[in-house]
């Protein structure tokens, strides 16, 4: 694969709403900044042939600018998108890639559809409500509170900022089990059945030992749970670990090593027995960290999943 001369932003890999980092040769990871607009990460894959693009982000604005980084790296556009699974952070931005097809399973379509907003107008107003509810909370709570409820704010009024011209774009192209692209590299996107939702997919590069995990893999964070099946979840990471990645591209944080499914699967499996716990009553603020996830980010995504999850089910 010939190496191409890099564009001056690229060279320094920082765009507005998220900085570029090589995973391997010919694969990017463009892991989310801090303005709001892109708050999960995506991958660019140069296949020699073809290039391909792993989730698209939450606004337009940052999928534009993904856009821009892809004919940059690439000099093409997106052949394909795909989809690892059906939140809105990781498939909004599916409009700017209209052009190309887009992938995901069955179940993840559906989902996108099902929890599509109905009327945009009455969307805009949930937004503006939730952004008063955060602004009241800056008033109140400890900084911890303060900064998640700015963090919040500031992706809110981007997604506000590119609610008017939303247009909800769906996968086209649908697959069970694998879909493997041809080129100078093998690119296989495989799933597991559900974990963090009901259906996740992930993409691997066999030869580079890469993965983009979607949301099964989250890097020194509390993973969200709310949608997922934590002992589910688990078992995917457990299949997922003889791949033996050189390089995890998570939905969420930064770069990583393939230390990280042994230690979600183990993050999951204690996860399923906290459920466990809450479910015959515990307070989840009462119950201890799984091991080793002590000092990740975002504790109050775990334990306020929990109570939404379990309730859920009940």
């Amino acid at each position: 694969m010939t190496p191409r001369v890099p564009h001056p932003a690229q060279s320094r890999g920082r765009f507005e709403h998220f900085t570029l980092t090589e995973a391997a040769p010919g694969v990017h990871a463009a892991i989310a900044g801090s303005t709001g607009a892109a708050v999960s990460n995506a991958t660019i894959i140069d296949t020699g042939r073809q290039t391909v693009v792993v989730d698209t982000f939450q606004t337009a604005q940052a999928a534009a600018e993904l856009r821009n980084a892809v004919a940059d790296l690439t000099g093409r556009s997106a052949f394909l998108v795909v989809n690892t699974h059906w939140h809105s952070d990781h498939t909004s931005g599916n409009q700017v890639f209209a052009d190309a097809a887009i992938a995901s399973t069955r179940t993840t379509l559906d989902l996108i559809v099902a929890n599509a907003p109905a009327d945009l107008a009455e969307y805009e107003e949930e937004i503006d409500g939730y952004l008063a509810s955060l602004r009241v909370e800056l008033e109140s709570g400890d900084e911890a509170a303060r900064a998640q409820s700015r963090r919040r704010i500031a992706g809110l009024e981007q997604i506000k900022h590119a609610a008017p011209g939303f247009r909800l774009t769906l996968p086209n192209v649908l697959f069970d089990d694998r879909l493997e692209i041809a080129g100078d590299r093998t690119v296989e996107v495989l799933t597991y059945g559900g974990g963090h939702t009901d259906s996740d997919a992930f993409v691997w590069l066999p030869e580079e030992r890469v993965l983009a995990s979607g949301d099964l893999c989250w890097t020194r964070l509390h993973p969200r749970i709310v949608d997922g099946h934590p002992a589910s979840w688990a078992e995917i990471l457990e299949r997922i670990i003889p791949l033996d990645p050189a390089v995890v591209i998570p939905g969420h944080g930064k770069l990583a090593g393939p230390e990280v499914p042994a230690e979600l699967a183990r993050y999951f499996r204690a996860v399923a027995t906290m459920a466990d716990e809450v479910r015959a009553g515990a307070d989840p603020s009462g119950l201890p960290l799984p091991e080793g996830s002590e000092n990740w980010d975002g504790p109050e995504r775990l334990r306020d999943g929990l109570k939404v999850m379990v309730g859920r089910r009940v």
